[in-house]
Parts: C-alpha cells; sequence; structure tokens
C-alpha cells in the first residue's frame, strides 16, 4: 500500500515524471496514485520531501538516504577488474558456508530488479548433505536422457546442452565407480533460483548479481548450467526440494570457500559491437 503525505507533499511532480506507468497525477496540488502502480518505489525514491511512504508487506526502516554519495559509487575501473579476476570455481573446502553469507547474498537477489517490478523469485539453499542426495539422482537424469525425445522448450537452456549427453555419462560412471562428483564439484552449498515455469530472464539477472556478493565475500561459486536442466527433467528433484506447481528452479548455483587460488586473469575474445 503506497500512501503521500499531504502534509509533506508540496505537488512538484517529480513523482509524476519518473513514474513508469503513469499512475500519478496532481490533484489540488497533491499528488495522487491511481490504480496501475508497480510498486517499483521510484516516486518514493526520488520525492524531495520524503513524502512517499509504502506500507504493507514493505519496511520502512530498511530506507537508506543519500547522504554521501562516495558510499555508493565505485570506480569503473575497479568493477571492471573485481569482474576480470571472478572465476567459475570448482574446488572447495570442506567449511560450510555461515548463515550471515547466506543472508547477504539472497539479500542482493533481493535487490535486484525483475519485470514489471513482480518480485517472482524465491530461494532454496541446499545443504552439503542434501547436495550429496541429490548427486547421484541429478548423474543419472542426465546420464540417461533420451535427447532425441526432450521437449527443448522444457530445458529452458539452449538447445547446444543437449551435446553434452556422452560427458553426462562418463561423469556418471566416475561417480558410480569412484564417488568422484564432476557435476556440483562437492561443494558445500548449492543455491536455487525459484519462479514461475518459463521466467528465465529475472533469474539470470538474479544469478549475476549473487554471484557478484558470493566473490565480493571471499568466496567461490559455480553456475550450473546442467543442474538446472537436471531439475527441469526429474520430477523427483523437483518433489525432494519442495516445488510447487507450476514453479522451476530458473537457475541453480554451487558455492562455498574456494580451495584454489587464481593469481591473474584471463583473456577473453574482443567483443563484437556494432553501431546502427
Amino acid at each position: 500500500m503506497i500512501t503521500v503525505d499531504g502534509e509533506k507533499c508540496i505537488g512538484c511532480g517529480t513523482c509524476k515524471a519518473d513514474c513508469p506507468t503513469a499512475n500519478i497525477t496532481i490533484t489540488d496540488g497533491k499528488a495522487v496514485h491511481g490504480r496501475w502502480c508497480l510498486e517499483c518505489g521510484h516516486c518514493a525514491a526520488v520525492c524531495p520531501q520524503n513524502a512517499v511512504v509504502f506500507g504493507g508487506d514493505y519496511d520502512p526502516s530498511e530506507l537508506l538516504e543519500v547522504d554521501d554519495p562516495q558510499k555508493i559509487t565505485i570506480a569503473p575501473e575497479q568493477l571492471l577488474n573485481f569482474v576480470r579476476f571472478r572465476r567459475s570455481v570448482r574446488q572447495y573446502t570442506d567449511e560450510p558456508v555461515g548463515d550471515a553469507d547466506i543472508a547477504k547474498i539472497v539479500e542482493m537477489g533481493r535487490y535486484t530488479q525483475t519485470g514489471a517490478n513482480m518480485q517472482p523469485i524465491r530461494y532454496i539453499v541446499l545443504t552439503r548433505d542434501t547436495l550429496r542426495e541429490i548427486t547421484p539422482i541429478a548423474l543419472k537424469t542426465l546420464a540417461e536422457l533420451d535427447v532425441k525425445s526432450v521437449d527443448r522448450k522444457a530445458l529452458r537452456l539452449p538447445p547446444q546442452y543437449l551435446d553434452f549427453q556422452s560427458i553426462w555419462i562418463n561423469w556418471h560412471s566416475v561417480y558410480q565407480k569412484k564417488k568422484r562428483d564432476l557435476l556440483f564439484h562437492g561443494a558445500p552449498n548449492a543455491l536455487l533460483i525459484v519462479s514461475r515455469t518459463g521466467n528465465e530472464v529475472d533469474g539470470c539477472f538474479n544469478a549475476g548479481h549473487l554471484e557478484l556478493m558470493i566473490n565480493a565475500l571471499g568466496l567461490g561459486a559455480c553456475m550450473m548450467g546442467f543442474g538446472t536442466m537436471a531439475f527441469a527433467m526429474s520430477p523427483e528433484l523437483r518433489l525432494r526440494v519442495g516445488l510447487a506447481e507450476g514453479e522451476a528452479v530458473i537457475f541453480m548455483m554451487v558455492f562455498g570457500h574456494p580451495k584454489v587460488k587464481y593469481l591473474r586473469t584471463v583473456n577473453r575474445k574482443k567483443a563484437r559491437l556494432e553501431k546502427i
């Protein structure tokens, strides 16, 4: 619920100009909200009088003021180098990630943008024991997948993922013989980004931001496209983590304390850029 404090509002129209749905009018010198509100918060964030109040499910104590721009400024070179040094980590210590760090990771996801501000994402954190339980199920699912009859739309991933089945068969064999996990890499934790089926865009935004926080905490992560596919293909896996009807694991990543230290960045191909 959004209300406007009539004592504070001066009818300047700043909120009206920034509203993405043209939901605000200025009536009798005061801002008035209509019925098409996305609850995006632009009106509250831009109001010079701090006259807009979000109630209901929103906690007003979370609001931050721009009292010092330096607090929210990251030098472009520093941000770019931070991303340059990130690695997909596939070696982890046995140390689990603490609850405080997990809370910061999820908080990063909570503040990530979603289409039409629908905020449809929820998260499931898998512990080491749960990961070990689902590993053989996921490996078997991928190794035995009938790639010729797969509903490619159900994959929610590029069709070329299906070209990896020979690798999955090998991973399944290695796990059966040596109990070596080449899928989840023996990670202590995994994070499932859960939303309504077909909501891959919001999941991708979330995954990128979540990994940034994981790296900022000195942890490491690896995006699990194959794990995401396993959840799409296996009713047993979906049941195990308690997905509701119409929900899907939009994306999965494993994370933990890195067992390896990377000493330098690596090369990337030149960006393909056109200006039209």
